[in-house]
């Protein structure tokens, strides 16, 4: 994070009745981003299109086990599309960008959506992409994910 990032946890918000929990939003001038923060153990198996992964783990015993779970690239999808809908709807059009971060960096896969470390979203979220945001919009987003948060 640097000094001019706002950052907002915890947001939630329901958009024609579909309800939406942001682990993460930043707020600067290169844009709105959105960090699904997951930390998942084990191998992940899985595909980008996958609506869900496979976790498995290993015990010193030797015994594996696994569990589905929700493919965070699509969940963070579908926030991208709700958060920019919502923004827009408040009179803020912006392009709103999103990200699984996996903490144990144990990604099946290469993806623009997933992210590793610390570097690698500062990296994602310090990239002039779009036209930069002005400093009112930036106040005017601020203060609308400052009302979602928990």
């Amino acid at each position: 994070m640097r000094e001019d990032d706002r950052l907002f946890t915890n947001v939630s918000f329901e958009l024609d009745g579909r309800r939406a929990e942001l682990d993460s939003v930043i707020v600067n001038k290169y844009g709105v981003f959105i960090i699904e923060v997951k930390n998942y153990r084990g191998t992940l198996v899985g595909a980008e299109a996958d609506f869900e992964w496979q976790k498995y783990k290993t015990t010193p015993a030797g015994n594996v086990y696994y569990k589905s779970v929700k493919n965070p690239i699509r969940q963070v999808k579908r926030q991208v599309y709700l958060l920019a809908r919502f923004l827009d709807k408040n009179g803020e059009k912006v392009w709103v960008r999103g990200y699984a971060l996996l903490v144990g960096g144990n990604a099946p896969f290469d993806s623009e959506y997933l992210l590793g470390n610390a570097e690698e979203i500062d990296r994602a979220i310090h990239t002039p992409d779009r036209k930069p945001l002005d400093k009112v919009s930036i106040e005017r987003i601020a203060e609308l994910m400052a009302l979602f948060c928990g």
